[in-house]
């Protein structure tokens, strides 16, 4: 991995802590995903409107095989949203977070270097044994095995539902940046654009649930809105160059971040066994890297 991708991948596991803990501290639900979709596409459109402007076949070079990614790229992140954000409406973001974020990259890195012939070595197999064991710890340890209080089961149920579709959408997007070149922007753009298609039908059945999300939380919308794409976009850059199974672990340093801000700024608990679980991920990570 070059220089310029590790940076890259650095800086958007900062923004992407960022953009979730503003995502847990609005708790908002399906309202708020489609409210934060479209003002996406909104904030994004000048910048696509200069590019359609400099490159008028932007949309027409598109081939079916593409458009077929980036539906399914769609699809994907819509599953993810929503099962995000119902994570954090029912338990803490200490634990949805960290889960999400470790179960997530360790099926997308075991299946890059499955289906896309990456390599493994002794020092990635230790890498991803550090994985799972600071997702245990993150988790609760021993502890959350006995724990059977409805919030303890939601966190571990819905972090690992979005860390399942966290692994397919790194692997597609991936694959289509990689593999079909579409360009970051435009896969991002056209995904959410697609999103918003498919999440309209909302407008005609939580129209008021719509506008009370947006009464409530529309800072937050409008600062995740700006902030979630770009990450997104530094990642998928970085996955052009750099092999999927490095940039999907290393991604995770954003966990470093999330355990300090969700103690800091939400009042979480366990402070020092979740820096423990997200140092071990962090080993992890160096030894997913190695090669």
């Amino acid at each position: 991995m070059t220089l310029t991708a590790f940076a890259l991948v650095v800086v958007a596991a900062l923004i992407h802590a960022t953009w979730n803990l503003l995502a847990k501290k609005a708790g908002g639900g399906a309202a708020f995903v489609f409210l934060g979709v479209a003002a996406m596409v909104l904030i994004y459109l000048p910048v696509m409107l200069v590019w359609w402007w400099q490159t008028p076949s932007l949309f027409l070079d598109i081939t079916a095989l593409q458009w077929a990614f980036i539906a399914l790229s769609a699809v994907l992140h819509i599953g993810y949203s929503l099962s995000l954000q119902r994570g954090y409406q029912t338990a803490d973001y200490g634990v949805v977070y960290p889960i999400a974020r470790g179960t997530g990259p360790f099926l997308s890195s075991l299946c890059a270097i499955f289906f896309f012939g990456e390599a493994v070595t002794v020092a990635s197999a230790i890498g991803i044994a550090c994985i799972v064991a600071g997702i245990f710890v993150l988790a609760g340890g021993l502890r959350a095995l006995s724990d059977h209080s409805p919030r303890a089961k939601a966190g571990v149920q819905w972090g690992t539902t979005t860390g399942a579709f966290i692994a397919l959408y790194t692997l597609a997007d991936g694959y289509a940046v990689k593999y079909l070149a579409i360009a970051p922007l435009l896969l991002d753009y056209c995904c959410n654009l697609l999103r918003v298609v498919f999440l309209s039908p909302m407008l005609l059945t939580q129209r008021q649930e719509i506008c009370a999300e947006w009464r409530k939380n529309w800072r937050y919308i409008l600062v995740i809105s700006t902030i979630s794409p770009l990450a997104y976009i530094l990642v998928l850059t970085a996955m052009q160059t750099a092999p999927i199974s490095q940039v999907a672990p290393l991604r995770e340093i954003s966990m470093l971040f999330a355990a300090g801000l969700g103690a800091k700024l939400l009042g979480e608990q366990r402070i020092g066994e979740k820096m423990v679980g997200a140092a071990l991920m962090l080993v992890g990570v160096v030894g997913l890297l190695w090669r």
